[in-house]
């Protein structure tokens, strides 16, 4: 069964949801100097945590942008209007996943 614009939109507020709560961290980051970070992240252990969160909150920006691009072709097809699809409604990103 094809998606619906209400399942979908629940999609993308989970998403939203999950990136937000991963994103406190990198804010944590950005409120460090260069030396606190350093102490912070110098063992092994710490740089693969970081690197883990870093990953999640990219797969997780990865799956947004997927579901808005949905979004925005649904709705187009709900219109009926293909002349919609002319990159004013509908902008596909150009990046690799």
């Amino acid at each position: 069964m094809a998606d619906t614009i209400g399942s979908l939109i629940d999609k993308l507020v989970t998403v939203d949801l999950k990136m937000w709560n991963n994103q406190e961290l990198l804010y944590e980051i950005r409120r460090m100097t260069c030396d606190e970070f350093i102490q912070e992240y110098h063992t092994t252990s710490a740089l693969s945590r970081l690197y883990s969160i870093l990953k999640k909150c990219c797969d997780l920006n990865i799956q947004r942008n997927v579901l808005i691009d949905e979004v925005d072709t649904l709705l187009v097809e709900m219109f009926g209007n293909p002349e919609m699809d002319d990159g004013r409604y509908i902008q596909r990103k150009h990046k690799t996943y």
